[in-house]
């Protein structure tokens, strides 16, 4: 897989994280990436930074692949497909970041023969943990799979879902983490309210925030089970948790995964 060579069509931040994932992670040497870039200065930019080398034209760069990422803008795709289908490389891996393209609309500008995976990533690729979503279309097989996750692993994890679920997945898991982000700060502020500095108060919240989540990894339990040995009748925790309840935490929560994904879906 190390040796395969790929080439991003487009270079902007999402594609830049991602190869500077494969790149630190040793998946991918500078040599086996190329990129295609229409702007000048941003493509000597990638060069320059990374190493890879740049192509001339969409063709140059698809015929000597093994595996052809599509990372530009929605409203360009439908180009981008059109000169990918010129080069006549069947034998690549497609792949694409493209907002709002689906697996139906690739095929229809590809042909049926093309193997192709739509990638929503993993928005948090500097701590390389969380989930990119990943749906196929038929003729991807297992080793196909596997490439994907060993290029995917540098950002970190991979769950193949059905397209059905896409945009879910975007409401969801890569939206997740500004969720978790707005919840954080409500907690930091709370313990500034409550007499921490806020150096002293991030750190409590960083600390909780990240032994919960191992807590939850390693034991396997229901957050509730945890929860239940940690309030004491009459206690101080319960008493919180009370305000939660009452103020409508978990139906908030839910309602705000539920507008984001309406949102997903009007696209």
């Amino acid at each position: 897989m190390k040796n395969n060579k790929i080439v991003f069509i487009g270079a902007g931040n999402m594609a830049e994280g991602i190869i500077r994932g494969q790149l630190n992670t040793g998946a991918f040497e500078s040599s086996h990436i190329s990129i295609y870039e229409i702007l000048e200065s941003r493509a000597k930019y990638m060069v320059d930074t990374y190493g890879v080398s740049s192509v001339g034209t969409i063709s140059e760069g698809v015929k000597n692949a093994d595996i052809v990422f599509i990372a530009v803008r929605p409203q360009d795709a439908i180009g981008v497909l059109d000169e990918i289908s010129k080069a006549n490389n069947k034998q690549a891996l497609i792949l694409s970041i493209c907002a709002g393209i689906t697996l139906d609309t690739m095929n229809t500008h590809l042909s049926d023969d093309y193997r192709i995976a739509r990638i929503m990533p993993n928005v948090l690729i500097e701590a390389q943990n969380g989930y990119s979503g990943v749906c196929v279309n038929a003729n991807v097989t297992k080793e196909d799979k596997k490439v994907i996750e060993y290029i995917l692993k540098a950002l970190g994890q991979t769950m193949f879902i059905p397209e059905t679920l896409f945009d879910e997945f975007t409401a969801f898991s890569c939206a997740g983490p500004a969720y978790v982000l707005y919840f954080a700060n409500a907690l930091i502020d709370a313990g500034v309210q409550s007499g921490f500095s806020r150096e002293d108060s991030r750190s409590i919240v960083l600390a909780n925030l990240l032994g919960t989540s191992q807590m939850l990894s390693i034991t396997g339990s229901h957050p509730y089970q945890i929860v239940d040995t940690m309030t004491s009748p009459a206690g101080v925790t319960i008493e919180g948790l009370k305000s939660l309840n009452e103020d409508g935490f978990t139906g908030s929560v839910m309602r705000c995964v539920e507008t984001a994904v309406k949102k997903a879906k009007s696209f």
